[in-house]
């Protein structure tokens, strides 16, 4: 069951069965695909003469197209190097409490006042 498309009297998939477009491609990109295998055998040939070319600049991006396709890309290596370890983390987050404490000590009350019409107000 699980290598056959099942589906329901209302046409729905039944859970477990497989999968109608199992390449997960539509029709439009299957189409295309099967366009672009038969120019394959020409692209390689070009590659193939492009890599004999007089300009070394098209000689050197042909041989590195056939060698990435053929090898695969260089791998790059990345080195890490990690010096701290909860302390440094526990600091900025001090820190920030810090900054955060100073920064409310800081605020200034905006809020209005209630004035009194009785209260007399001085004019400069």
């Amino acid at each position: 069951m699980a290598n056959e498309v099942v589906r329901d009297e209302k046409g729905r998939l039944v859970k477990g069965s497989a999968s109608p477009n199992a390449s997960g491609l539509d029709r439009k990109k299957a189409m295309m695909l099967r366009n672009l295998e038969s120019l394959t055998p020409r692209a390689i040939s070009l590659l193939g003469k492009l890599v004999e070319s007089d300009n070394e600049s098209v000689a050197l991006a042909a041989s590195k197209e056939v060698l990435d396709r053929t090898l695969g890309k260089a791998k790059q290596s990345v080195s890490v190097d990690v010096t701290s370890s909860g302390a440094l983390h526990l600091q900025a987050l001090q820190e920030l409490a810090d900054r955060a404490r100073i920064a409310e000590q800081k605020t200034i009350d905006v809020t209005p006042l209630v004035v009194n019409e009785a209260m007399p107000i001085e004019k400069d």
